[in-house]
């Protein structure tokens, strides 16, 4: 998950217990890993509460190994983040001034979240010839699964005048 606007929120039954309850305090920018369960939120605090989170279907299968796998985390660790993670999934932010190209890397299926940003272009396989511009209208969801191939092995420019700001939840396996 990933917390846009905070807010004071109470978890009935709190993550990983069967009963009680806890309030807890999520500031913008959080990304908590919060384990599969029951429960029940509710707002007990003085601000709406804006967040993102991603529940995979029961039938969701694994991604599998990716032969030569570029993690962007690892080619462009100045536009991408690690804010969570867990065994099965990585919470990422991206940021990427007007003009900055990241390069050529892999995903595995994935959830994007522009939060900021008014156009970025995807080049398959790092194609400049292939250029896809996206005009995004923030905020935005783009489902990202790794059998549609721009998403899967790409390189991605900010062809916007605004700077991009986009969170996304990606599986591990």
């Amino acid at each position: 998950m990933y917390v846009v606007e905070g807010a004071k929120l109470e978890l009935s039954p709190p993550p990983g217990a069967t009963e009680g309850s806890a309030e807890v305090e999520l500031p913008a920018g959080a990304a908590p890993v919060i384990p599969a369960g029951k429960h029940v939120v509710k707002n007990v605090g003085t601000t709406t509460a804006k967040i993102v989170f991603v529940e995979p279907y029961p039938t969701c299968k694994t991604c599998g190994a990716v032969d030569g796998f570029k993690s962007p985390f690892d080619v462009a660790p100045t536009c991408y983040t690690k804010l969570a993670e867990n065994a099965e999934w990585i919470t990422g932010m991206l940021t990427m001034q007007p003009g900055e190209q990241d390069p050529v890397h892999h995903h595995r299926d994935h959830l994007i979240y522009f939060l900021e940003g008014d156009q970025v272009t995807i080049y398959p396989g790092g194609d400049e010839s292939a250029a896809m511009p996206v005009p995004l209208q923030c905020p935005m969801g783009v489902p990202a699964p790794m059998s549609a191939p721009p998403f899967a092995y790409h390189s991605l420019k900010n062809t916007g005048t605004k700077a991009i700001k986009a969170v996304f939840f990606e599986m591990k396996n």
